[in-house]
């Protein structure tokens, strides 16, 4: 994330944030990342299963995505 822009760096914090603080889902938070061209979007080649996520480590996820964004917060 580092090497994008500002406002690429911006708009992938609140779409996380949005994510962490449940207000959208991981499917939503996904597909608003490649609408919004901030991350790539994945080669289709061929079949692929669906990892399972557990609640575990959806939780996880949240409070690493938070921990970043306050260790953000802190710097600027």
């Amino acid at each position: 994330m580092a090497s994008s822009s500002r406002s690429n760096q911006e708009k992938t914090r609140a779409i996380l944030r949005r994510y962490a603080t449940d207000e959208i889902g991981l499917d939503e938070a996904y597909y608003d990342l490649l609408e919004d061209e901030l991350i790539p979007m994945p080669q289709r080649c061929g079949m692929s299963a669906k990892i399972p996520i557990t609640k575990e480590d959806e939780v996880r996820l949240k409070d690493r995505i938070k921990s970043m964004d306050n260790d953000f917060q802190a710097k600027s």
